[in-house]
């Protein structure tokens, strides 16, 4: 349920959903080195999750 409430969290807000889908992109692509891309979706995860 939590994982729900934070999936929620960012996606109620277009701009701020946005960015992570691009980041997941990224990591699916294979293309580049995932760790950037990855930290970043853990902070905007963390940021979501202390809004709640």
């Amino acid at each position: 349920m939590h994982s729900w409430a934070v999936f929620v969290a960012i996606e109620r807000h277009p701009q701020r959903a946005a960015r992570p889908h691009e980041l997941e992109r990224i990591v699916d692509a294979g293309d580049q080195e995932p760790t950037e891309a990855i930290a970043e979706i853990r902070a905007i995860r963390a940021a979501a999750e202390a809004g709640l």
